[in-house]
């Protein structure tokens, strides 16, 4: 593997998706101050809604991305990648009908039939972006992937700023506007994709073959996808059955925040697939030892950046004040799930062990939604429900750095240990002290950590000067 090129790649990855991150925080934070709680209640249904439009891509945009991995656009099969792509818009545009037909004919409320329609309009739109971004991420062009992004979170600013200047207080305009922000991103990938997009059509015999091909590879890397998405869907699934749209927008607040910095780290670690794709064994054990121990010493440090958010949302966004007691529950997710995605979900792609990730995803699923089921519909507490979505992804995150070591022969540090109790120390400090003494408490606690690991630590330093040479 070429670190320097990697490490080019990944540098440009994490500064664009950076910037969609910065304004897709901005974005989470004047929308529910413009909006009602229940308007802003209807606009996190819809968000939840589209997380899961690429179910019914049922696999092929995944399937591209594993077969196509590691070409260059000199070597992909121009022909097949486009004709692969028209099988899907047509197929998931027939879909996207069948979805509009039955939210018509059944009884709705015209706010949640609104949602459903545009919900389904939304499908289209991207997965067919998200085909492109796949394949610009299979030939190693992730700049462009990740810039595709940063063209539909600056549309939707701008079109925010619209709407704020002429005050509308209602979602439903919101929801159009992000629609278009994405009919731009999609636009942006077929400039970017015009001579693939030219290439010779293959036919429709030809093109159904390939794609049922791209969806029996893929399908089982989309299946894990969407488990692993559910792991907090079936939360807000029951919250928003329990307790109604209100509390399930105040939730939504705080997991906005968390899917945000996940969808950074996410982009940037589709930058290492294609590398090690073509790296042989000892170099992808390399990676796998450096990057475990950079992320375990590391993302502890999220947690001190909880304090300093909540104040300035409480006082940005008063109404949620309560719900931003979940934020602390929620916020290590982004530690385990990170970590789990940059190391454990790229090494399984590595290696096809689509199966294995497939298990441990549906597996964390079944458990999260009893334990959540118990929280939400026996006990009727909505911090012991968060609390245990989060333990499961935690737990996920353990079990396949297990998987990941025994498969590449590493041995077991104590860094992960170390980081559950730290996580839990955050969370009984973020609970039960005041701010200032809990920030203190835990900033000690993370020097300590770093004390305990300073062999790690210089082995690190070490290595960073070694490739910088």
């Amino acid at each position: 593997m070429n670190v320097r090129e990697t490490a080019k790649n990944a540098s440009v990855a994490f500064l664009a998706q950076g910037v969609s991150m910065l304004l897709s925080v901005i974005q989470s934070l004047i929308v529910p101050k413009l909006l009602g709680v229940a308007e802003y209640g209807y606009w996190q249904l819809f968000i939840f809604y589209i997380g899961y439009v690429g179910f019914f891509h049922f696999g092929l945009n995944d399937g591209v991305y594993l077969i196509k991995g590691g070409e260059s656009r000199k070597q992909i099969d121009r022909s097949s990648v486009r004709s692969q792509f028209a099988f899907s818009l047509v197929f998931e545009t027939l879909i996207a009908l069948c979805v509009v037909i039955v939210s018509m004919s059944i009884e709705l409320v015209p706010d949640r039939r609104f949602v459903a329609v545009c919900a389904a309009i939304f499908l289209v739109i991207q997965n067919a972006a998200s085909y492109l971004m796949y394949v610009l991420q299979a030939m190693n062009e992730t700049r462009l992937s990740s810039y595709s992004t940063i063209v539909a979170r600056f549309s939707f600013l701008i079109l925010l700023g619209l709407l704020i200047s002429i005050g509308s207080s209602t979602f439903r305009p919101f929801v159009v506007a992000y629609i278009a922000s994405v009919v731009l991103q999609l636009a942006y990938c077929i400039w970017h994709c015009q001579d693939i997009l030219s290439a010779s059509f293959s036919g429709w015999t030809i093109a159904a073959k390939e794609s049922v091909e791209s969806i029996r590879v893929g399908s089982k890397l989309m299946l894990a996808n969407i488990a692993s998405q559910l792991i907090l869907g079936v939360l807000r699934l029951a919250i928003d059955a329990k307790w109604g749209v209100e509390t399930f927008g105040k939730l939504s607040l705080s997991l906005s925040l968390v899917n945000f910095f996940l969808a950074f780290v996410t982009q940037a670690a589709m930058v290492l697939f294609p590398a090690l794709r073509q790296s042989n064994e000892e170099e992808v054990r390399s990676f796998y030892m450096h990057a475990r121990d950079v992320l375990g010493l590391a993302f502890p440090a999220i947690y001190l950046l909880y304090f300093p958010m909540v104040w300035l949302l409480i006082r940005w966004l008063p109404a949620y004040a309560d719900s931003l007691r979940y934020f602390a529950y929620l916020i290590p997710i982004c530690v385990f799930d990170s970590k789990m995605n940059i190391t454990c979900t790229t090494l399984f792609k590595v290696r096809r062990q689509e199966n294995l990730l497939l298990r441990i995803n549906i597996a964390t699923t079944v458990f999260c939604a009893v334990i959540v089921a118990i929280g939400v519909f026996m006990i009727g507490s909505v911090e012991l429900s968060v609390a245990s979505a989060t333990l499961a992804i935690m737990m996920r995150s353990f079990i396949s750095e297990g998987f990941v070591a025994s498969e590449l022969g590493v041995k077991q540090d104590d860094v992960s240990v170390c980081e559950f109790a730290l996580t839990f120390a955050f969370v009984s400090l973020a609970l039960l002290a005041s701010p200032i003494i809990a920030s203190f408490c835990y900033a000690l606690l993370y020097s300590f950590f770093l004390i305990m690991h300073r062999r790690q630590v210089g082995e690190l330093f070490a290595a960073l000067r070694l490739n910088r040479q």
